[in-house]
């Protein structure tokens, strides 16, 4: 299993944090996300076929921004 760890701008609310959490759990080989909303940290632990690509391009198409 590998962990990753990103910083996304533009979560306000806990609305937010939760759409990011639910879209990546959706993604097949994702075990579990964890989203940070006051410093904008998501943990992603996962296993192929998932990516940190994947990743980021799900948190863009939400709308936000993955900055690291």
């Amino acid at each position: 299993m590998s962990s990753i760890t990103f910083a996304v701008q533009g979560m306000s609310c806990g609305g937010c944090s939760g759409k990011v959490k639910r879209a990546l759990e959706a993604l097949e080989g994702v075990s579990a996300t964890e989203v940070v909303l006051e410093s904008g940290a998501v943990t992603v632990q996962y296993d192929a076929p998932a990516t940190p690509e994947s990743f980021r391009e799900t948190v863009e198409d939400l709308g936000f921004d993955v900055v690291s």
